[in-house]
């Protein structure tokens, strides 16, 4: 269904780009006339504004080098420094109907590139793939598993870093798998669902699991991402569909504007499917019933406890961040058990916590060197640890 949507819209805007080049021809034959030259400008302004924002639909390749390590279930493990330097930084990119490299945006917004510039360890990145038909029944727990696979793969404990949906999967693994990690760095990413002022919480807890269920039917047992960012965008509905148009109009003559806006739409309209049992998990588990700070969520056969979380913590929020509120991200050092906790507020919204050029040279540089400074054991038990009761420790915030 993903592709076929896709297919339909690249259709639709190759026409739109033909309706653009008949008026920026029809612009400069009007410029060739002394009684119609004064419209000319705008009939091509008009034509240019039509054709970019009518570009097919791309996929956006990685920015920095790297390659395969491992793959397993859905994921594939990338790494990106050459020479081996042990003390790996894992980077869980969210899941949302896009696809990954939004931790690799571009120049000056990478994630990656700082990472490799200001932490002292080889850099991966869990890349999440389409779900096919084969990912119909894939699940939180399978994604879990995959998540562990790759840990495993390194042999060592990580310094994990989860950003939105990658966010709560990182705490889940924390929890579940304490030893395998050194420290945990969270941004913009929902632990307790019902905290905050959230107008996605607020769709999930209104509308009933059978339209999520349609949704799914539709996309043939997964949820189409095109599905998702349809809901992202109805959410600031003028802003999506007649803001973003009047800024790109007003700025057609500005090549780095352009440019900027060429390379988000790349990312943000390039959809991609999830597993749709997942997808009804995560909304009926963690939208609607909040389970995960309730501390009700199963997985491999045991509770997440939350508790069971000690090592280093690290929250990033954003203050203009409309889908992920600041409280329902740090809300989670109340139930950990780490005594160690950074908070911080980024000046921006839910995306640029991951790649906004302010954001990534004032707040990720810091923490990036903070992490790779911190004197943590490296022994790695490939076992799966005790599940017993951790008491909840009391909580400091550096």
């Amino acid at each position: 269904m993903d592709s076929v949507l896709r297919s339909w819209e690249n259709c639709v805007r190759g026409g739109m780009r033909m309706v653009g080049d008949m008026y920026q021809f029809a612009g400069a034959t009007m410029g060739m006339n002394y009684f119609t030259a004064p419209w000319a400008e705008t009939m091509n302004d008009f034509g240019s504004f039509l054709k970019e924002k009518n570009t097919p639909i791309s996929s956006v390749p990685w920015m920095t080098e790297n390659q395969v390590v491992h793959s397993d279930l859905k994921v594939v493990l990338r790494k990106f420094n050459g020479k081996n330097k042990g003390n790996p930084l894992l980077l869980i990119p969210p899941e949302a109907g896009h696809n990954s490299q939004i931790v690799d945006y571009g120049p000056g917004q990478s994630l990656v590139q700082c990472a490799l510039d200001h932490f002292e360890g080889d850099v991966y990145v869990v890349e999440k793939l389409p779900a096919g038909p084969e990912h119909t029944n894939y699940s939180i727990e399978d994604c879990i598993r995959a998540l562990d696979s790759c840990v495993q793969h390194l042999g060592q404990p990580v310094h994990l870093v989860g950003l939105c949906q990658g966010g709560w999967q990182s705490a889940m693994y924390a929890a579940l798998f304490t030893e395998r990690v050194k420290t945990l760095t969270l941004a913009g990413a929902p632990i307790d669902f019902h905290a905050g002022d959230s107008a996605i919480t607020q769709m999930a807890q209104t509308l009933p699991m059978s339209f999520y269920q349609s949704l799914v039917d539709m996309g043939g047992g997964c949820m189409p991402g095109a599905s998702i960012v349809t809901g992202f965008k109805l959410m600031n509905a003028f802003d999506r569909f007649v803001g973003d148009d009047m800024n790109l109009f007003a700025n057609i003559n500005d090549p780095i504007y352009v440019e900027r806006y060429r390379r988000f739409s790349q990312w943000y309209q390039f959809t991609q499917p999830l597993g749709g049992r997942m997808y009804l998990e995560v909304v009926d588990q963690l939208f609607k019933q909040n389970q995960l700070i309730k501390g009700q969520v199963k997985m491999l056969g045991r509770a997440v406890d939350l508790s069971r979380i000690y090592q280093p913590l690290y929250l990033i929020a954003g203050t203009k961040d409309d889908i992920t509120p600041s409280p329902q991200l740090f809300a989670i050092r109340d139930y950990v058990s780490s005594q160690v906790i950074e908070e911080r507020l980024a000046e921006a919204g839910h995306i640029g916590v991951f790649m906004a050029k302010n954001v990534i040279k004032d707040v990720w540089t810091d923490i990036f060197k903070q992490i790779s400074k911190l004197n943590l054991p490296d022994t790695f038990d490939i076992s799966i640890p005790s599940l017993g009761s951790i008491r909840h420790g009391a909580v400091q915030t550096a």
